[in-house]
């Protein structure tokens, strides 16, 4: 992996971008226009590789691009062994985990952490309360949330957990808590404490990417 540095020149508007890797020795760098010292190492990293390749087109870094994009992508399918994206589920495996829970009902009497399905989602009850016709699962997030937790087994008995993107809470009633997984900017993160109403590039220290 490279090492990265990054320095913004007022006087250009631009920033210069040094990638070097020591073994094999090898050191670039790169301007890009504006100041981009705020952009993720590892974003800032593809960019300058890819402009290398684009504008030079040097084979040392055509063939980096190219391993770098492998290794992220055997990444990613390691992790999917046992975590699967909720917008990836076939239609059998979303019915399968939807008959699991009872549907929602109004005028029932529901206890704190009960469960049950509406329009399509399983949802989980966040305080004790009888359900009225204008108390929308969707949108009373007072009282329900999306349940996150959800787990399904193959017929070989390996279990694979369900993870849904990233929705930006709006308040303690939907945060995320210590535990929960999202997939944000295409990787899998989990929340390292609860209460958690940031997205992981708005506070890393809540967050863990999900390598394995």
């Amino acid at each position: 992996m490279y090492r990265i540095q990054k320095a913004y020149y007022t006087g250009t508007d631009e920033t210069k971008v040094r990638l070097t890797l020591q073994e094999p020795y090898r050191d670039f760098v790169v301007s890009f226009t504006g100041d981009l010292t705020a952009v993720e190492d590892d974003i800032l990293e593809q960019r300058a590789i890819s402009k290398l390749a684009r504008e030079f087109s040097p084979s040392k870094a055509l063939e980096d691009l190219a391993k770098r994009q492998e290794e992220q992508e055997q990444s990613i399918k390691s992790i999917l062994k046992t975590i699967t994206l909720a917008k990836d589920l076939s239609k059998d495996q979303k019915e399968e985990i939807l008959s699991r829970y009872d549907e929602y009902k109004v005028g029932k009497e529901y206890k704190e952490k009960d469960k049950f399905t509406f329009d399509g989602k399983v949802y989980e009850v966040k305080q004790e309360h009888r359900s009225q016709t204008t108390w929308i699962p969707s949108s009373t997030p007072n009282l329900y949330t999306e349940f996150l937790n959800v787990k399904i087994t193959n017929g070989a008995g390996e279990v694979t957990e369900v993870v849904a993107e990233f929705k930006q809470p709006t308040g303690a009633h939907d945060a995320y808590n210590k535990g929960d997984k999202v997939l944000f900017n295409g990787k899998v993160y989990q929340s390292k404490i609860d209460s958690n109403t940031f997205s992981p590039d708005q506070y890393a220290d809540g967050w863990e990417e999900v390598t394995q």
